[in-house]
């Protein structure tokens, strides 16, 4: 924390100083002097904003018998400033630290599996897990610019696509360092990207692109040998272009993704809503992904890359369902080829495929399919929302690692989330209940470290958040 003050104290007095420069210089005061209305950048700055951001976070999981439970609790607090726009210029910056209060088990193996600590830990810092007391990081860091149709961010900054996004569910989101750009013009916008820098959900630490790889859990080699691809990978950054348009009632996005030297990807979608004369809309949606090694999937050494040479994968997702003023309930589908796995690290998003619940991915799968349903109500002014979620996951043999990176069994899986913005004297405070359960669909007898945290198990968690 006093890191984060130290940083924090820096940047002001840099400001301050800037200032008191500014306005010591003899031309500049006859400028003031013959037109007083005239602001300076200092003050400029001055009119900037603040938002400050607090936030708890508990959360529990319970696993099959004697297999170790975890939980745990911990709090945090950031601020940021961001300044007002000069000709279309702003800067802005933010820093986030965190309290770790309570903890069971979350840093321990499993003694009968020896298996980690999966869902707990990334509230925290998973680079030093004994870390209670100096969890701080400078995280937005900026300098944009934005028009009418046109905007460009250069710096350390949020970005949100479906595979590279903020896959803000923990303390932390992520965020990017890079360049990011965006042109709207009526119905269509571009936007694109490249990154060379990532600070991941569970880290204090910003990385290169190329170490960013492996920062969680790198599963099973399909080469079955003992080597992984963490501190092996070799790109210099990765590339994002996105498409986008909009009309009526149907919008369209494609997103094609660059890990230079790794691996290409891109995912596309259609989705629409219907009027129908009476009752409900009848909503509809169409994904597709298709992803493919580039060069030598980042090592020269199978056993070192992240993809293997030549793999692809491909993947089709359908949505159907119905929309009312207040709610919504659709039936999703999801299923993947079995030419390879789908592959894109953790560390720089959360997938979100229509078949997507919480505490549950499909990176690593190939030859899966998936149905999900869920539907969605708004209460109370639209305040409050009510999701409930139940997916049937089929994934390839636990003991398949060209196909099932993790070993994930075949699950059901269920979820139940009720999130409440407060209104008047607490707005801006926002009260979140997650519960997930998963359980193993065909009930046989598996090893235990293929069952712990991830099938068998329930996740509880409750979050404050308060932003002002």
């Amino acid at each position: 924390m006093q890191k984060m003050i130290a940083k924090f104290a820096l940047l002001f007095l840099l400001m301050v100083m800037a200032e008191s420069v500014y306005s010591q210089h003899p031309y500049e005061e006859v400028e003031m002097e013959e037109e007083p209305d005239k602001k300076l950048f200092g003050k400029l700055l001055k009119t900037g904003s603040f938002e400050f951001h607090l936030r708890s976070y508990m959360m529990g999981t319970v696993n099959q018998g004697a297999l170790t439970d975890y939980s745990t609790w911990g709090t945090g607090a950031g601020v940021g400033y961001f300044s007002p726009r000069w000709k279309g210029l702003g800067v802005g910056f933010s820093g986030f630290f965190v309290f770790r209060h309570f903890e069971n088990h979350i840093t321990e193996l499993d003694p009968l599996t020896g298996m980690p600590n999966r869902y707990e830990l990334p509230l925290y810092d998973v680079h030093h897990p004994e870390n209670h007391k100096d969890m701080d990081r400078l995280e937005e860091f900026y300098i944009s610019y934005e028009s009418s149709s046109i905007s460009a961010w250069f710096g350390r900054h949020h970005f949100e696509s479906p595979l590279l996004n903020a896959s803000d569910n923990r303390m932390r989101p992520n965020l990017f360092s890079g360049l990011s750009l965006s042109w709207n013009k009526s119905d269509f916008s571009v936007q694109g990207a490249w990154f060379t820098h990532v600070i991941s959900r569970g880290s204090l630490e910003w990385l290169p692109i190329d170490e960013s790889f492996g920062f969680y859990p790198t599963g099973r080699n399909p080469m079955r040998e003992e080597e992984t691809y963490k501190h092996h990978i070799h790109t210099k950054g990765i590339g994002v272009l996105g498409l986008g348009w909009n009309k009526e009632q149907v919008t369209a996005e494609s997103w094609s993704y660059l890990s230079e030297g790794v691996f290409a990807a891109n995912l596309t979608q259609i989705k629409g809503r219907k009027p129908m004369l009476k009752g409900p809309n009848l909503v509809w949606g169409v994904q597709t992904m298709f992803q493919t090694a580039i060069g030598d999937g980042g090592n020269p050494d199978p056993t070192k890359a992240y993809i293997l040479p030549g793999e692809s994968s491909s993947a089709l997702g359908l949505r159907a369902g119905f929309a009312w003023s207040h709610s919504k309930w659709t039936i999703n589908y999801l299923g993947f080829s079995k030419q390879g796995r789908f592959l894109f690290p953790r560390e720089w998003g959360r997938e979100q495929f229509f078949a997507s619940l919480p505490r549950e991915r499909f990176e690593g799968l190939g030859a899966t399919h998936a149905i999900m349903t869920q539907f969605e109500q708004k209460l109370v002014d639209e305040r409050m929302k009510v999701v409930l979620g139940a997916s049937h996951v089929k994934t390839p043999d636990i003991h398949h690692v060209e196909l099932n990176k993790y070993g994930i069994p075949s699950y059901l899986h269920f979820s139940g989330l009720a999130d409440y913005r407060f209104n008047g004297f607490f707005h801006g405070l926002d009260l979140q209940l997650l519960v997930v359960a998963k359980k193993e669909i065909f009930q046989r007898e598996i090893p235990l470290e293929y069952v712990i945290n991830r099938v068998e198990m329930m996740n509880f968690n409750l979050i404050l958040d308060y932003r002002f």
